[in-house]
Parts: structure tokens; sequence; C-alpha cells
């Protein structure tokens, strides 16, 4: 018997739910397991999430597994997997990254906001020069998540509703986006790129927030941009982005395996050179390099302050099937800096609650919807 057999009430409908659930949340976890505490709370989160959504006929939060939209096209005169599994990889110049400049006026916003006791009348009249921006700006304060009784209907109200750390937040996401409107359908679904970067900037910030630590807008940015190297990638050589993912298809391995043993580097490192190259705060740009080895040192430096936060944000994201990333396994957690935090079952419980919905409707507001 399947589910459309099955009497939606009964018994018998539930285990096939849940059977169905466990077996799509155990594909997510299949790098990392659930033996640790934290792990086996997340996927048992994600499995009641999925069972929800699949009696009341609700959406994934997810699109389809990048690996299905690849089988699925005609992949004539596409680059295979090398041959050679041993063969060294052909670096990548990152000269060829051909990384887009960020607007001028986003340059204007950021050297107001670094001036002392600038006002909120300044910043809006920034913000008003750019319609999405401000239609964007708008469209959040009036959003559930503020919660006001009377519209708010002029920037300068907004911004001072919002706060001047959210403003510079929203306009790096709608900036960023605008850039990276048109990516290669094959490597990179759009829509599913930014609901699962979204998803790990809200989720960071809210671990920030329950951990104490300051100014937790900033952990919303670094989260929004972890993964901008792999989109600089599909933009600027989608053909050696094609062979990584065919490499993790047929190998199994992670994406950072697979991205070092393609290119010599990995998305992490990519995207620390689009951030770096955009005069990003050095805060951002650690955070991106370091947020698959959140406790790795350089030289004599201290592990990135930031970067476990994302590290575990881009986890529970994973875990809870949030949008479309290079691959939905959670990539291998550093455990041992995980234990370091001291998290609770409430904490995962206070990440994964109303997630899928706050990711789903930033997204939207972020992609002009």
């Amino acid at each position: 018997m399947n589910l459309r057999q099955a009497d939606p009430d009964s018994g018998t409908a539930q285990r096939l739910l849940q059977e169905q659930a466990q077996e799509a949340v155990a594909a997510r976890f299949s790098l990392v397991g659930v033996r640790h505490p934290l792990l086996n709370l997340l996927a048992r989160h994600a499995v009641e999430d999925m069972m929800v959504r699949q009696r009341d006929n609700l959406p994934p939060p997810g699109g389809p597994p990048l690996f299905t939209q690849v089988a699925a096209l005609d992949t004539a005169g596409l680059p295979d997997v090398a041959d050679d599994p041993d063969a060294p990889p052909v670096p990548l110049d990152v000269d060829h990254l051909r990384i887009p400049a960020l607007p001028q006026l986003f340059m204007e916003l950021q050297n107001a906001l670094g001036q002392p006791h600038v006002s909120y009348e300044r910043i809006a009249a920034i913000v008003s020069k750019d319609p999405r921006l401000t239609a964007s700006l708008l469209k959040l304060v009036n959003s559930p998540h503020f919660g006001f009784s009377t519209p708010i209907e002029t920037v300068s109200r907004a911004v001072a509703a919002s706060g001047i750390r959210r403003v510079s937040a929203l306009a790096l996401g709608t900036f960023v986006l605008g850039l990276y409107r048109e990516r290669p359908p094959l490597v990179v679904d759009i829509q599913g790129f930014w609901l699962h970067s979204v998803g790990c900037g809200i989720a960071a910030r809210l671990l920030a927030q329950r951990l104490g630590r300051s100014d937790p807008e900033r952990f919303f940015v670094a989260g929004l941009l972890h993964d901008m190297g792999w989109l600089a990638l599909c933009s600027a050589a989608p053909d050696r982005a094609e062979r990584i993912v065919r490499r993790i298809q047929s190998t199994g391995c992670s994406c950072e395996e697979a991205e070092r043993l393609e290119l010599g580097t990995t998305h992490a490192e990519l995207g620390a050179t689009v951030l770096k190259t955009w005069n990003l705060p050095a805060f951002l740009i650690d955070v991106v390099r370091s947020h698959h080895a959140p406790l790795a040192t350089v030289g004599d430096n201290p592990p990135v302050d930031g970067a476990l936060e994302v590290h575990i944000a881009d986890a529970v994201v994973k875990g809870m099937g949030i949008g479309g990333a290079l691959d939905a396994r959670i990539a291998p957690l550093d455990l041992d800096a995980v234990d370091t935090l001291g998290l609770s079952g409430h904490d995962i419980a206070a990440m994964t609650n109303g997630l899928v919905e706050q990711s789903q409707a930033l997204s939207r507001l972020l992609q002009g919807d």
C-alpha cells in the first residue's frame, strides 16, 4: 500500500508519512549521521516538519535536489567527471571570476553608516534613490514580523523602525541578488540558492542572539553570503561547476572534497575573494572563508569569530531542507566545536521554529516577489 491508497486519518497513513519523511531526512544527514544529540534532535524536527507538509499538501521548503535537475537535463557535450580520479586539480584563476562591482549607491550607504551619529533621515535619503530597495524596506517593516498596528508609509520611519544595521543588511542582500539574477540553470537554481542563503542568515542571527553575541545583524549578513563563492564560480566557469556536481554525484564525496579535487580550492575561499573585492568588512570575509572549518587557525591567529555560528546555521538549514544548496546533505560538522557552545535542545527548537516560513517570506521580499 502507498500513501495515496491509505486513508489519510488511518494509522497506516501516518506510518507511511513517517517512513517517507525519515527516508528523506536520512539522506540529508548521510555525511554526519544522527548520533550527536543535537543532530538527532534536528533530524526529529525535520521529520516532524516534513510530515506536516505532506499531510497538509504544503510545498516542500526547497526545490528538487540539484543532482536530480542535472540528471533530468540533456547532458550532451557537457564535461564528464575526470577519467583519472587521481589526476591533479586544474587550478582556477580567480581573475576569471569576473566579480561584478556593487552599485555606487551601496558604497554611499556604507560610507554614511560608518559615520558617527548618522541620522535616520540621511540613511532614508540614500535608500530612497533606489526604488527596489525602498520597496523592500517598506515591505519588511510592514510585514507580520514587526507587527505594527498602523502601516509605515515613509522611508525615514521605516529606517527608524527596522534599525540602521538591518537596513544595511537588506541593502546588501538586495544589491547582491541584483548582480546575480541570470545564472546557468544547470548548476544553480537561483531561487533555491537564495532561499538557502536567507535561511542560513536568519538561523545565524537567531543563534547569535541566543548566545549573546554583539551586533547579531552581522551574523545574518555572513550567513546570507556564506556560499557566494559557489555563485561566482557558476557565473564565471559553469563547466568547472558542472564537473564538481558530477564528481559529488558519482563518488558521494563531500562538496569541499570535490572542489579541492577539481579546483585546488573551495567555494568558501572563492567567496572570501569575492567579498574582499567588494571591500566588505574583515569579519564577513573571515567567516565566509572559514564557515566549513570554524576552528581552523592561520598562523598564530585564533579561530575566526562568527564562523562557528554560520557553520551550525548552515547545518540547521540543510537539515530542515530549506532551499537548494550545491549539496543537500549537511556538510561534515566540527562536533567538538559545536560542543564548545553548550547548545541545548531549546536552542535548536528556537532556530527551527518557523524558520521555513521566515526564510520563504524574506527570500520573496529580497527577490521582489
